[in-house]
């Protein structure tokens, strides 16, 4: 049994990079959960924003602070 349970989302549009072993790993999920890499890609960052503590306090004291992340909204 998957450990994600995957949902449709509203989409924005974001690129990144990675190493090809991720992507392949990305890819090997993709086709057991029978869903898209965007999906998957999704929930994996959502799953580990929710179990790292220390970013609920970063995200408090960096309030107003923008990353490097470059999204555009459809």
């Amino acid at each position: 049994m998957p450990l994600l349970e995957i949902n449709q989302i509203r989409p924005i549009s974001a690129s990144v990079r990675l190493d090809e072993s991720t992507a392949e790993q990305v890819d090997q999920y993709v086709a057991f959960v029978h869903a898209s890499a965007d999906d998957v890609v999704d929930k994996v960052l959502n799953y580990v924003f929710s179990k790292d503590r220390r970013l609920s306090g970063f995200s408090e004291d960096a309030s107003g602070q923008t990353g490097s992340f470059d999204i555009a909204c459809p």
